[in-house]
């Protein structure tokens, strides 16, 4: 995606706080997704954060719980820098490394051939039981 009008971008972002109440008394906050891609099943998620800015550790459980529920068809690349200035990249799971844009290239363009020479195939298992 492209952001033709950044003022425009901006402005129509949400404020997610007026639902900070509704998850049963917890400290669960919404969280956002940087970038999303879907290819054969396969999903591709971009988080970026500061240079110096930690990954909240609820942001930690989704993305553990995402990797755990998808397995090798979810995957997450955080990238930290300013923005279109990436310094460190980690693929969950991997190390943190040092980044440009090249590498984030690099590490996209490799879950790319991945993903697209993948064929998913949904085999739903049908309990006799309940089998009409």
């Amino acid at each position: 995606m492209t952001i033709r009008n950044l003022e425009s971008f901006v402005g129509a972002l949400w404020d997610w706080g007026f639902l900070d109440d509704c998850f049963g008394g917890t400290r669960i906050k919404v969280t956002d997704m940087d970038g999303l891609v879907e290819r054969n099943h396969h999903y591709l998620m971009l988080e970026t954060k500061g240079p110096s800015k930690d990954i909240p550790r609820g942001q930690q459980i989704l993305f553990d719980h995402l990797r755990e529920d998808f397995g090798d068809r979810f995957h997450i690349l955080v990238i930290w820098g300013d923005p279109n200035k990436p310094v460190a990249c980690q693929l969950w799971g991997h190390s943190k490394t040092l980044a440009d844009t090249e590498t984030i290239r690099r590490i996209v363009g490799k879950w790319w051939t991945f993903a697209n020479s993948k064929r998913f195939t949904n085999v739903t298992q049908v309990d006799k039981r309940t089998a009409a």
